[in-house]
């Protein structure tokens, strides 16, 4: 035989194969043109070489390793997917795949057929089950040598769900054996199958994310993977998910550029898990969020790649229904957190927080907003300085100090006294020498501010200035050689309280003369109140209306509950390393305790902890739990905590727990817990998560989320979470949030709608 010769029978072979499952052209609309590109795409892989450019027509699947058709039709890895109009170098070629080199996502295989001109006419499609004949099988991209048995698939009559078409072919989803590994997502692909081979076809008219969908939530996830990308309009998601359980305000849509800016939230609800949609004031998807329940290995946070718009969270426990509360009024605030920090009758002051973590603050703000209406009243702005406040309890003023002016974007040391009622301010000092670093501090005492600085950088001696509450002239100062510590915590401190090493003492507001003094035979060490990821020692109330005249401090190796009149001891506790507590109030401590570290094998520890509740006025400790509690709560002859940040409530004599919310895993969930118990007449309310949750107080059901909540942890922010991310005085519940809103809700109404959706 002659090359000639030879050559006619390769053709024919080859020719034989692509046609093998496609029908006649004059059967089918556009046949000969579809054959023709598949020729070409053919030709196009065997003539390509390592070092050739080569740029995506369509968006492709990046695999992990070349696939030939002989491995698992599910087993393929695929982490990224390839934009339209990227471009890179060829590596190497196998069969009809070419690799290529990145330098963030390692070594990445696609088929070289979606370089070619034809794959820009993939056109997306209606989710549609197909039906597929017998011995079917599908191919990597239309035409392609490397296929797999359609049998392979799984699904009872061979039914798939088709997503795309190209010309005369349908693109199949195909799920990874495992969608995930860890903390590594696999997507799901598109395979292809000639419209020749399906005998049936049915547009899925329900949306996918509605309570009465039949569609299995895998295909759902692998659907809106595939389907559902950034930018995509309100009306197109809602055109896929169907109509959302509840819509609500979003958190923040510009995390990344650290701008802040709310959208929508549109929450989809089945049981066997949730979808958020967020869009963004525009009406465009931004991100979106599912929330799976988690077996046995909770997470959170799940995603892949720049290109990947989701994020997947593992919940420990039951997935909420939302409950439909009307709210009394909100004020929605211009930086991500908002926190409840002090009120009066008439006045609410609201810190709020870009949530940032530590070196990398950019903005804070303190405001005053009416009680009443929910209006704000007036706000000062701090940028990335330091912003502290002081205020009495029912005061009519607050004292602001600011480390630096954004309006001249330089350091400024201000103090400021202003009124609740308008924002005027009362009077105002400003410090010399304001300067990047500087650690100034202000405090409280009766009729006075407060401003004092202590020894750093190598200086040996702080200084200390007592001003008139009223005026702000200074009514006396002293400097102080070697570190010190004041132990104010409010305006209505009868005296100035200052400990230097075994020495703490009481000095009058006016004069400065010394009232009382108490002597340790140690100095005291350091206060473990004082670690950044702990809100340690009492919960400031907002809305207290007496204030503590006896208070817990750490003096020497001791805690002392020491009445601020008389200096007088009324209670003690030795002072352990590795110990930090709550105060519940004078009587009960909640106290941490951590036990010797345990290595695991070599190079790793585990930090273990036992918590304990001691009573004061019989000197004991009644019991003892394994792991970290916290956020105490007392009511009657029990207590609700957090235990590991799971929520539990229990005997407050004897620590036996009544009841625990039921997780799925045994770790530490105290990120999940930012904020304190509010309690009501039959339920319990608490920040978890993302959610604003309501307990049942007798089994710990959950009965529902608060609709429009949106709570959030932010790092190093714990004792202003713990203190004002959620109160209630009366009638009113004031929810802080991690979207920058304070919301006023009625109790009454929320009992009412708790016990009206229970029936």
């Amino acid at each position: 035989m002659n090359i000639r010769g030879f050559m006619v029978i390769c053709t024919a072979l080859l020719l034989t194969q692509l046609l093998a499952e496609a029908p006649t052209s004059a059967n089918v609309k556009g046949s000969s043109n579809s054959q023709a590109n598949l020729i070409q795409a053919q030709k196009a892989s065997a003539h390509i070489r390592a070092g050739d450019q080569l740029k995506l027509k369509q968006e492709a699947p990046y695999f992990a390793d070349p696939l030939s058709g002989k491995e698992p039709i599910d087993s393929f890895h695929v982490n990224y997917y390839g934009r339209q109009g990227e471009s890179f170098s060829v590596q190497d070629v196998s069969g009809e795949m070419v690799l290529l080199q990145d330098p963030s996502r390692g070594k990445l295989w696609v088929p070289v057929w979606y370089t070619t001109a034809a794959s820009s006419r993939v056109s997306t499609i209606a989710p549609t089950s197909v039906t597929l004949r017998a011995n079917t099988k599908v191919s990597l991209t239309p035409g392609s040598m490397v296929q797999w048995s359609a049998s392979a698939l799984g699904n009872r009559e061979e039914r798939q769900i088709s997503v795309a078409r190209w010309d005369d072919w349908y693109g199949i989803v195909v799920s990874p054996a495992h969608w995930h590994e860890d903390y590594i997502m696999n997507r799901p692909i598109l395979l292809w199958v000639h419209e020749s081979r399906i005998t049936k076809q049915e547009e899925m008219s329900e949306g996918l994310m509605e309570p009465s969908s039949t569609i299995p939530m895998t295909a759902v996830r692998d659907i809106v993977d595939l389907l559902l990308h950034k930018g995509a309009s309100a009306e197109e998601t809602a055109k896929f998910l169907g109509e959302p359980a509840v819509k609500e305000h979003s958190g923040n849509v510009e995390l990344a550029g650290q701008t802040f800016l709310l959208g929508e939230s549109w929450r989809f609800v089945r049981p066997e898990g949730q979808f958020i949609a967020i869009l963004s004031p525009a009406g465009r998807l931004e991100t979106g969020k599912w929330i799976w329940p988690a077996g046995d290995k909770p997470m959170s946070g799940l995603f892949t790649g720049d290109d990947y718009p989701f994020i997947h969270h593992f919940m420990a426990g039951p997935l909420p229904d939302t409950l439909k509360l009307p709210y009394v009024w909100r004020n929605q605030g211009d930086l991500q957190y908002a926190y409840l920090t002090g009120a009066s009758d008439n006045v609410l002051v609201v810190q709020g927080d870009d949530g940032r973590f530590s070196g990398m603050h950019d903005d804070s703000n303190i405001y005053g907003i009416d009680r009443l209406t929910g209006d704000k009243l007036w706000q000062i702005d701090a940028g990335y300085g330091r912003l502290l406040k002081m205020m009495g309890n029912t005061d009519d003023s607050v004292t602001v100090y600011t480390s630096f002016s954004p309006e001249k974007k330089a350091y400024e040391d201000r103090v400021r006294h202003i009124r609740l009622a308008d924002g005027e301010v009362l009077w105002e000092t400003r410090l010399e020498g304001g300067e990047e670093g500087r650690f100034l501090e202000i405090g409280g005492a009766k009729n006075s501010v407060i401003i004092y600085d202590r020894p750093d950088m190598g200086r040996e001696t702080g200084h200390l200035a007592v001003l008139d509450r009223t005026t702000g002239k200074q009514k006396w100062g002293i400097a102080i050689q070697g570190d010190y510590r004041v132990l104010n915590s409010g305006a209505d401190d009868p005296y100035v309280l200052i400990q230097t090493g075994q020495l703490l003492q009481a000095r009058d507001t006016n004069t400065g003369k010394i009232a009382w003094t108490l002597k340790a035979d140690t100095i005291t060490g350091e206060d473990p109140h004082l670690y950044p990821y702990y809100a340690g020692g009492p919960r400031t109330d907002p809305f207290a209306s007496e204030h503590r005249l006896r208070r817990w401090m750490l003096h020497g190796d001791q805690w002392l509950l020491v009445d601020l009149e008389t200096g007088s001891e009324a209670a003690r506790y030795p002072a352990k390393t590795g110990e930090r507590f709550e105060v519940l109030n004078e009587r009960y401590l909640l106290i941490q305790r951590q036990l010797p570290v345990k290595s695991e094998s070599f190079g790793s520890s585990v930090e273990s902890y036992e918590s304990l509740l001691y009573d004061s006025a019989a000197d004991k400790m009644l019991w003892t739990l394994p792991g970290q509690a916290s956020k105490g709560i007392i009511e009657g002859e029990h207590m609700y905590l957090v235990l590991d940040g799971v929520p539990v409530k229990a005997e407050l004599q004897t620590g036996r727990i009544v009841w625990k919310l039921p997780v799925t895993a045994s770790q530490d969930y105290s990120l999940m817990t930012p904020g304190s118990y509010v309690l009501l007449e039959d339920y319990v309310l608490l920040p978890y998560g993302y959610d604003l949750l309501a307990l049942g107080k007798k089994d710990g059901h959950i009965a529902g989320r608060i609709q429009n909540i949106w709570m959030g942890y932010a790092e190093l922010r714990e004792q202003i979470s713990r203190d004002g991310l959620l109160n209630r005085t009366g009638d009113e519940i004031y929810a802080g949030s991690a979207n920058g809103a304070l919301t006023r809700l009625s109790l009454k109404e929320l009992e009412s709608i708790l016990k009206s959706s229970e029936k």
